[in-house]
C-alpha cells in the first residue's frame, strides 16, 4: 500500500453535493476509506482549481472525472501525464478527451483502474491497447443498506437516477405510454424541459422527484422491477447494481452493455455483493 505519509491529490470535476451521480458517490466512499487509513488526501474540484496549484508537490495524483477541470486548467493533462505517480480511476467512457490527450492521460499510469472487465474491454476496442497497469475495482456499495428485505413488493416499474436521453429516458417514456395499464415510478432528476414535462404529464407515471440516497434502499425494496435501457455503454451502473442487490428484477434489452449485470452473471450475486462491499478497501489495497 502507499506510504501513509504520502501527500495525495484527488482531482475530480465535482463533489457529491454539486452533482449527485455515481462517480461522485464512489469517489467520496473511496476517499473516506483512504482517510480512515490515515492518508492525507486533498480533493480539488472545478471550483477549487487554479494556476497556483502545484501538482508536482504531491507524492500521488489520483484523477477521476476531469472534464470541467481541464476547462479551467489547460495544462492539467500534461502535468498529470508527467507525474511520478499518477493513478487513473476511470468512471465513464472518456469521450470528452481528444486522442492525443487520452493517450497522455493513460500513458504513464502507476495504476489504471476500471470498474468492470466490460469497462476495460470496450476501452481497448474504442481506443486501442494503450492502458498500463490495469486493475478492476467495482463501485463501492454498502450491502448492509442495499439488500433484499424480502418484503412484499408493489407491481410497479421504477426508473431511478438521472433522466437523460443517453440513459434511456425516452425509451422509458415510450414503454410507459405503450403499457397504459401498468404503473410506473420515477425517483430521479433531470435538466431537460421535454423530459420534465413528460414526468408530470404521463398519467401512469408517479414522479417522486430526486430522492435522498439514504432512502433508496426503501424504494428498491418497495417495487418489483427497475427499467433501464441505456443508449451508451455503462461501465458499471450504480443504480442498477443497487437495485439488483435489493432483489429487484431488471427490465432491459441492453444487458450486454451494463457492466454490473455482466459481472453478476459472471461471478454470481453473492460474490458481487461481497466485492462491492469491499471495493473501497480494495481500491487502496491495489495501490
Amino acid at each position: 500500500m502507499l506510504d501513509v505519509n504520502s501527500k495525495i491529490l484527488w482531482l475530480a470535476d465535482y463533489n457529491l453535493t454539486e452533482a449527485p451521480g455515481g462517480a461522485q458517490r464512489s469517489d467520496k466512499i473511496i476517499i473516506d476509506q483512504g482517510r480512515l487509513f490515515g492518508y492525507n488526501i486533498l480533493k480539488i474540484t472545478h471550483n477549487d482549481i487554479n494556476d497556483k496549484l502545484d501538482i508536482d508537490s504531491f507524492d500521488v495524483v489520483i484523477s477521476s472525472n476531469i472534464h470541467a477541470l481541464t476547462m479551467k486548467r489547460k495544462d492539467l493533462i500534461d502535468k498529470i501525464s508527467k507525474h511520478k505517480c499518477h493513478i487513473r480511476l476511470e468512471h465513464d467512457s472518456n469521450e470528452y478527451l481528444n486522442v492525443e490527450d487520452r493517450i497522455k492521460l493513460f500513458s504513464n499510469c502507476y495504476k489504471t483502474i476500471f470498474l468492470t472487465d466490460f469497462h476495460y474491454t470496450f476501452f481497448k476496442e474504442f481506443y486501442g491497447n494503450i492502458f498500463k497497469n490495469v486493475e478492476i475495482v467495482y463501485d463501492p456499495i454498502d450491502f448492509h443498506n442495499f439488500r433484499d428485505l424480502k418484503d412484499e413488493r408493489e407491481d410497479k416499474i421504477l426508473f431511478a437516477g438521472y433522466l437523460h436521453p443517453l440513459k434511456g429516458a425516452y425509451e422509458f417514456f415510450e414503454y410507459a405510454l405503450q403499457n397504459k395499464d401498468q404503473k410506473f415510478i420515477v425517483a430521479g432528476w433531470c435538466s431537460n424541459h421535454t423530459i420534465n414535462h413528460l414526468l408530470h404529464s404521463v398519467p401512469n407515471i408517479e414522479y417522486l422527484g430526486s430522492v435522498d440516497h439514504t432512502h433508496m434502499p426503501t424504494i428498491y425494496n418497495k417495487y418489483k422491477y427497475i427499467f433501464y435501457t441505456p443508449n451508451l455503454n455503462e461501465p458499471f451502473c450504480r443504480s442498477v447494481a443497487e437495485a439488483a442487490l435489493c432483489g429487484m428484477q431488471i427490465l432491459t434489452n441492453c444487458k450486454d452493455r451494463i457492466g454490473c449485470l455482466l459481472e453478476i452473471e459472471k461471478v454470481g450475486i453473492d460474490n458481487f455483493r461481497e466485492k462491492c462491499s469491499k471495493a473501497g478497501l480494495n481500491f487502496w489495497e491495489k495501490l
